[in-house]
């Protein structure tokens, strides 16, 4: 089978597309391949993804926006990569928006003879403008009959569907969610197919607590808040979080892991030599493996990005959500209020975000009853075979083509 990514420009709309496609390279039996011998049955597994098992590797192609983290991490994982110009699709001002119509109209010209060339069975779009010149110049050279038994999957990780998904779903056979009882799940009516996000492989093997904190030079036993606020850091919980271990005694039995993203990580251990006091306070500017800073913590500070939200459920992480507060549509937002509501995780604006309103965030989350049964709660969340549950979906049965 040959599948076309199309999409990235923040981690939200890569990760998920990036375990799948690197399911589809390992050639193991999770990513639908034989073994020598006849296939085992395999527990929890989708049936549909065990009997479409065959003996050859899929081809796979990213397509995506030029600028952006997606090319270095495509290369590290040895993923075949190519860039077309697409444009924000914004709704802010009439002008802006003139602007990226124009601007992906050139892309999809860009797109057509990339598309038209792989030959794709499948293209899997994961939302945002950098997937939307891929998919519809897919549509077209399926309309044309060039690629007249083209699938196009859409890859909907938000509460709320985003607007590149809500253009392009007129293009789709199907969208992939998490949330069945979501507005994503409503607007997409019956081309919504529950399969959940995939997360990156280590989050599913779990750890003891005291091992994934002495591997990260912490306590053992101490209870641990770690704070992130992914790959770029986050301004807004850097600050609060240094101004909560500067000025207040935190428990005993605490200790902050802190990764504070490369930009701020300077200044922020320079005020650390200027403001010391006896709290257990470790800062990084980030972490090759989040699996261990996850399996690790008992708690965590972090944003609301559909990728975040999808690890922290898997792993049954607690969470005090600050929402990016000029995240796309607010999409943050309402992903934090999703999780609120189901008891998933405590939430606050990054307007009412400082170092006390942290500190009392943090005390009343960490009561051990409440605790517990927020980690249930996000847990009930999880997806843990999303990456399966999609495998089965592109190696198995027939959809309608969409108009």
């Amino acid at each position: 089978m040959r599948v076309l990514f199309s999409g990235g420009g923040t981690g939200g709309h890569l990760y998920p597309t990036l375990s799948l496609a690197l399911a589809l390279r390992r050639g193991d039996a999770e990513a639908g391949l034989c073994e020598p011998s006849p296939p085992q049955p395999v527990p929890d597994r989708p049936p549909a993804l065990i009997a479409q098992r065959s003996r050859r590797v899929h081809a796979v192609l990213f397509v995506g926006a030029p600028g952006n983290m997606d090319e270095a991490l495509l290369t590290r994982d040895d993923v075949p990569y190519k860039t077309v110009r697409s444009q924000p699709l914004t709704g802010l001002s009439k002008v802006r928006a003139a602007l990226g119509l124009a601007g992906n109209a050139a892309a999809v010209m860009q797109a057509l003879p990339i598309v038209s060339h792989f030959r794709p069975d499948v293209i899997v779009g994961s939302g945002g403008y950098a997937c939307a010149p891929a998919v519809i110049a897919g549509a077209m050279l399926r309309a044309s009959g060039t690629l007249g038994g083209l699938r196009i999957s859409l890859m909907e990780p938000n509460v709320i569907p985003g607007m590149a998904n809500r253009r392009l779903a007129r293009h789709a056979n199907e969208v992939w969610g998490a949330y069945p009882d979501s507005a994503t799940s409503a607007f997409f009516g019956e081309k919504f197919v529950l399969t959940g996000i995939p997360v990156r492989a280590d989050l599913h093997t779990p750890m003891q607590k005291a091992e994934a904190r002495r591997s990260l030079g912490l306590h053992p036993d101490r209870f641990t808040v770690l704070v992130f606020g992914g790959s770029q850091g986050a301004r807004s919980l850097n600050v609060a979080t240094s101004g909560m271990v500067s000025r207040r005694r935190l428990p005993a039995d605490w200790q902050v892991l802190h990764l504070t993203g490369v930009r701020d990580h300077a200044w922020m251990v320079a005020e650390r030599k200027t403001e010391p006091n006896d709290n257990r306070y470790i800062v990084m500017p980030y972490l090759d493996s989040m699996a261990l800073a996850y399996w690790a913590a008992d708690i965590a500070v972090c944003r609301a990005g559909a990728s975040t939200l999808a690890e922290l459920s898997t792993v049954g992480l607690p969470a005090v959500l600050v929402p990016y507060p000029h995240s796309s549509e607010h999409h943050q937002r309402d992903n934090a209020a999703y999780f609120t509501s189901r008891g998933a995780a405590s939430s606050m604006p990054d307007a009412a975000l400082n170092p006390d309103s942290l500190y009392w965030m943090l005390v009343e989350a960490s009561e051990p009853a409440k605790l517990a049964a927020t980690s249930d709660h996000a847990r009930r969340l999880a997806h843990p075979h999303a990456v399966e549950a999609m495998l089965s979906r592109l190696l198995g049965g027939t959809v309608a083509v969409g108009t």
